[in-house]
């Protein structure tokens, strides 16, 4: 694998189950890493994991709902980080198979937030670090037949079509600056974000290697 000298990288969503998988296997290559999560609980876990293979990377806490996380994650990344030469997006919440109309719109409000507000958020803060790099890459997972609207997948489905539609649009705006958008096919992109599919839809060991590695080489 062709990899970057000290690629500096951060990942959202860093302590999920492909997201733990994913921050272990790059930190053990020569990168610099900043790992997003909500729960600082298992970002430390996750650091423990990292810190076992004598790498050292920065942790970031925040609920990505929180109404002072855009304003303040340009300065917090840019304290740590002059570029981004690469970044991956984990973050979702799947509330599990329901019709489309049996939510609230309190619960509505918060899955749009989620899957696909913060995506736009996250983008519009850290431009400026992503333009610097002479080839940064932007990372997200995908799974056609839900993005193409599968039933009962509800805002997940709908927010999946629209992230791909919003990322080609800026993939074309920042041409110039050779700015590489990649959707990685998976089989279960929802996994480990509902409580009523978790037993299902975990992935195994093989799996998430597999995972990791596509995502690996879309980075470095």
């Amino acid at each position: 694998m062709k990899q970057n000298i000290l690629s500096n990288g951060i990942i959202f969503g860093s302590t999920g189950t492909l997201g733990s998988r994913i921050s272990l296997d790059l930190a053990k290559m020569n990168t610099n890493l900043i790992l997003h999560g909500k729960s600082l609980e298992k970002l430390i876990k996750l650091d423990n994991e990292i810190k076992k293979v004598n790498k050292n990377v920065t942790l970031l806490q925040a609920d990505i709902t929180h109404k002072d996380f855009a304003a303040n994650l340009l300065s917090k990344v840019a304290s740590r980080f002059s570029r981004i030469d690469f970044m991956i997006n984990l973050v979702g919440v799947f509330f599990g198979l329901r019709p489309l109309t049996n939510f609230s719109h309190k619960e509505w409000d918060n899955l749009i937030e989620v899957n696909l507000s913060s995506y736009w958020r996250i983008i519009k803060e850290l431009e400026p670090l992503i333009r610097k790099s002479q080839n940064a890459k932007i990372v997200f997972l995908e799974n056609k037949d839900i993005s193409s609207g599968k039933t009962y997948h509800n805002t997940f489905s709908i927010c999946q079509t629209a992230k791909k539609t919003m990322l080609e649009i800026f993939n074309k705006e920042n041409s110039k600056f050779k700015i590489k958008v990649h959707f990685v096919e998976i089989e279960k992109v929802n996994a480990g974000m509902s409580l009523s599919l978790a037993g299902k839809n975990m992935y195994d060991e093989r799996k998430m290697k597999e995972v990791s590695e596509m995502v690996m080489k879309k980075c470095l």
